[in-house]
């Protein structure tokens, strides 16, 4: 059953959505100049064969049992990509991953699993976004030596952080977005809640891309970071669920074939001595 944040997250990102809608791309005649740009909640639920009180309902988080196919029909309207929807099921408790809690996993147990990938930078996190271990590459990389340790709030609050993401305005845009479809996974969770929370009121940055409703692929991407000694790095970021039963989740970063990344990467870590190569 979702959880009452739930509902109203799933109304405000309806709502979201409804606003971006050009009535005439859903086949609805330019009826003058409208108040308010997209479609009004009555069109939505006309165009979707739902009742406009239950829809207004949705809206408002007030519908605890919205069924599959009610909301296969308005993502149909509003025309919804496959990780919007997604995101739609879950906060609507139709497919969420959520776990019971689970004590801290031991660090050490999982270092071996991201020294494998040096030079590459690799890192396991928790459902949180906490770093629960990194190699000396993402050490390097991501600048996470006397950071918070959570890749979101150091994003917002950190300057340190800030300067490896030359775009960074555009980058915060995909970083709260990506997490927002992270977050839905792990419905009601009260750290996840408390984090957005924290940041809501500490970011201004964040509260306004958070309220913006917007959400995306987390899985991987193209990722533009900033290093103080090696300069630009263009690097193909991977994310794999590790173990689903602690929420944790690996990430490694690869260059871009072709980029300058190839060849300065292992910079990164220069005391690493390569062994076993060929002669």
């Amino acid at each position: 059953m979702p959880t009452g944040r739930q509902l109203k997250e799933l109304g405000q990102f309806l709502k979201a959505r409804r606003g971006e809608v050009n009535p005439i791309e859903v086949g609805l005649p330019a009826a003058g100049v409208r108040r308010t740009p997209g479609l009004r909640r009555e069109e939505v639920a006309l165009l979707a064969g739902v009742g406009v009180s239950w829809y207004t309902w949705i809206e408002q988080g007030r519908a605890e049992n919205v069924s599959a196919e009610v909301l296969a029909a308005i993502s149909r309207v509003l025309n919804l990509d496959d990780a919007q929807r997604q995101y739609v099921w879950r906060l609507a408790g139709l497919g969420s991953s959520h776990f019971a809690s689970s004590p801290a996993p031991d660090a050490e147990s999982f270092k071996p699993f991201v020294d494998n990938w040096l030079p590459n930078p690799a890192y396991i996190a928790d459902r949180v976004w906490n770093v629960v271990v990194a190699n000396d590459a993402a050490r390097e990389l991501l600048a996470l030596d006397g950071s918070c340790g959570n890749l979101l709030e150091d994003f917002f609050l950190n300057p340190g952080t800030r300067s490896r993401h030359p775009d960074w305005q555009q980058d915060a845009a995909t970083v709260v977005a990506r997490f927002r479809a992270h977050a839905a996974n792990h419905a009601a969770d009260p750290l996840l809640e408390s984090m957005v929370d924290r940041l809501l009121a500490r970011s201004r940055e964040f509260a306004k891309l958070w309220h913006a409703q917007e959400v995306q692929e987390d899985s991987c991407g193209i990722d533009l970071l900033q290093h103080p000694r090696v300069g630009e790095l263009s690097l193909r970021r991977t994310t794999l669920d590790f173990t689903p039963r602690l929420g944790l989740r690996l990430t490694v970063f690869m260059p871009v074939p072709g980029t300058r990344a190839e060849r300065v990467l292992p910079l990164l870590t220069p005391q690493r001595k390569v062994t076993g190569s060929a002669a």
